[in-house]
């Protein structure tokens, strides 16, 4: 295992390495900001999961000025402001009801936070929008025995999401181009981990993993091979079928 698990490192960094460049290389042929995905194929649907799942990277995909927006129970307002203030985090109560209007606050923050006892309703309110986008928002706790607010977002921004159960293939963030080849692969390395911890029966249930950018090909970084159990072997050739003799 230890072996198979280092040429899995030894080839994500050869093909993170296509993608991003360090101070010494040419400058990078992509877009100045483009998301390095992990596409992860499996070979049965799990349960559709009711939140998408943390994935841990030691490097976070968002600069030090993302913005983060943290949907809340309107009748809650007075405690959460408070409450958010305490933590010193800003707070600016608006509405937004039209489709407009919410697309433009999709397009307007890089995270999107919530209260966990209303994520169940978020889809239905948010739209489409939000979701196909992979802008997911995120749940956290803001019971009286909660972590505070602060951890909590902290420990978000340095995290990816992954949804299962909507089919086959799920994409994850697992890096950018202004990342250096050493933080990408840390990164890579770190969610390939994280995933196989995630998926039900772990790498007997994975049959691909593949990294790409929005606009590149798939390079694959692992593929499941045949389980050669499943075949009977036999040391006599197959015979050959007699031809019917024509009457």
């Amino acid at each position: 295992m230890a072996d198979s698990t280092k040429r899995r490192e030894a080839e994500s960094q050869l093909d993170v390495k296509q993608y991003v460049s360090t101070k010494e290389e040419k400058p990078n042929p992509f877009k100045e900001h483009d998301n390095i995905l992990l596409i992860l194929a499996l070979k049965k649907i799990p349960e559709k999961g009711k939140k998408p799942k943390k994935i841990r990277l030691p490097h976070s995909l968002h600069s030090d000025k993302v913005g983060i927006c943290l949907f809340a129970k309107d009748k809650n307002y007075s405690e959460m402001k408070t409450m958010l203030k305490e933590n010193d985090v800003p707070v600016n109560k608006k509405k937004y009801y039209s489709f407009e209007a919410k697309r433009n606050l999709c397009a307007l923050y890089d995270v999107f936070l919530c209260d966990e006892a209303i994520y169940h309703l978020l889809p239905q309110v948010l739209g489409k929008t939000f979701f196909s986008r992979k802008k997911y928002p995120v749940p956290i706790d803001l019971s009286e025995s909660r972590l505070s607010v602060k951890q909590q977002i902290a420990g978000v921004i340095k995290c990816s999401l992954l949804l299962l159960g909507h089919g086959t293939c799920s994409a994850t963030k697992v890096a950018h181009t202004r990342q250096t080849a050493e933080e990408a692969v840390e990164n890579v390395v770190a969610a390939v981990a994280e995933i196989t911890k995630i998926v039900p029966q772990g790498w007997s249930n994975i049959q691909s993993l593949n990294l790409k950018t929005t606009d590149s090909v798939a390079l694959p970084i692992y593929n499941s091979l045949p389980d050669n159990s499943s075949v009977a072997e036999t040391s006599e050739p197959p015979k050959k079928k007699k031809k019917k003799k024509e009457e």
